[in-house]
């Protein structure tokens, strides 16, 4: 089971927004919990977006609120008043402010929300709140193939995400717990976080700055991935801490498990984008500004369907470096790709590189690609990213308002 931080409960409902599935979740904290968030840099917003901002900027909330199917945006004042409506709506089965309670929203845009289904939903579940974060995850979805978590305690350090999976240890040891769940399959490409992405912890974090740290957290993590370079209307990540565990964390402490937690869940959305069969894991060194080469590569049809037709091109590769509008010396480009533990060169001082074709092209049916882009000296940037296949035009074709 995975495990939730103290004083956390969660539910997950199907009210009818969606066909199947579930389609409306809750996250409760029993105690004020610390709060931060960021939030989709896009100028069309759902009214989720806005609201959710202005509570989060309280510094303190209870509890998450969020349906899928229906991304409430583009909705107009009738929209604006649903979303608060859902708040409180919450506030009153669980006896809590609304003011204390973020609204998200995932799904087709253009469509008012069925309220008489989301009371409904909201009733159900605030019934039905406990420990089946599996229910919670479900009710998230939308495209998305698979559920995506990841959590660290303060004993390991380490990520454990559905690639990793191990029990929580228990050596007697007291543990705080910083656990996140997201959703996100196409649309993707956050100049914040990713469509919808929720931490939770119950650390002692009073008086580190959580929003200064999520901000450095989702620079680093989910602002490092891309599936389609389309940035969401609903992209939220919400960070909760409400330190019921007792244990008193340092800033560095807390930032580092709240990274190991986001980028985990950044590398699964990436893995999970619509019609991908692979992780692409994008590194570039040197320049003035590796990030943008490396996010211009990611974000490249060309180079994303030769991923997908395990063809080692580096022609595109370096075509799409090199128009990312960075500086940098032909002579000095080392390309190599890693998959399935081996490393191969493709392009290096300037010419291209003897390898074995096919050899390269059977590497390139793993799961996980790293294309290692070398232009000199200086700090390397990494994005995350998927290949594209067949499947992606098929959803987006079919996926209209």
């Amino acid at each position: 089971m995975i495990p939730l931080p103290k004083g956390f409960s969660v539910a997950g409902v199907r009210c009818g927004l969606k066909n199947k599935r579930n389609d409306l979740g809750l996250i409760v904290s029993d105690r004020p919990a610390q709060a931060a968030g960021v939030f989709t840099t896009n100028y069309v917003r759902a009214s989720c977006v806005d609201y959710s901002r202005r509570v989060v900027d309280s510094g303190q909330l209870r509890a998450i609120v969020v349906n899928s199917g229906n991304a409430n945006c583009c909705t107009g004042v009738q929209g604006e008043r649903d979303t608060s409506r859902i708040a409180e709506q919450v506030g009153k089965e669980l006896s809590i402010d609304p003011s204390q309670i973020a609204v998200g929203s995932t799904g087709i845009i253009g469509h008012l929300l069925d309220m008489g289904k989301v009371e409904r939903g909201v009733r159900e579940a605030a019934q039905k709140l406990g420990v089946d974060a599996h229910a919670f995850m479900d009710s998230i979805l939308t495209t998305d193939l698979v559920e995506k978590w990841a959590w660290v305690n303060t004993e390991s350090h380490d990520a454990v995400s559905p690639q990793s999976l191990t029990q929580r240890p228990s050596n007697g040891k007291q543990a705080g717990l910083v656990i996140g769940f997201a959703k996100g399959s196409g649309m993707i490409s956050p100049n914040m976080a990713t469509m919808l992405g929720f931490v939770i912890s119950d650390l002692d974090v009073e008086g580190l700055d959580l929003q200064a740290i999520l901000k450095r957290v989702a620079d680093r993590s989910f602002n490092c991935m891309t599936v389609d370079g389309d940035t969401s209307t609903n992209d939220m990540l919400i960070l909760l801490a409400n330190g019921a565990s007792g244990i008193k964390a340092t800033e560095s402490e807390f930032e580092s498990a709240l990274a190991a937690v986001c980028t985990s869940l950044a590398k699964q959305v990436a893995r999970d984008g619509e019609g991908a069969t692979k992780l692409v894991e994008i590194r570039v060194t040197g320049t003035d500004d590796p990030k943008t080469i490396a996010r211009t590569i990611g974000n490249s049809p060309l180079v994303k369907t030769a991923m997908f037709g395990c063809d080692p091109n580096w022609g595109r590769i370096l075509m799409a470096a090199g128009r990312a509008g960075v500086a940098f010396q032909q002579e000095d480009v080392r390309l190599s790709l890693i998959a399935a533990d081996e490393e191969h060169i493709l392009f290096e001082d300037g010419a291209p590189a003897s390898f074995d074709a096919k050899r390269v092209s059977s590497a390139l049916k793993s799961d996980h690609v790293v294309i290692d882009l070398r232009l000199g000296e200086g700090e390397t940037a990494t994005i995350y990213t998927c290949d594209f296949g067949y499947g992606y035009v098929r959803i987006n074709a079919e996926y209209h308002t």
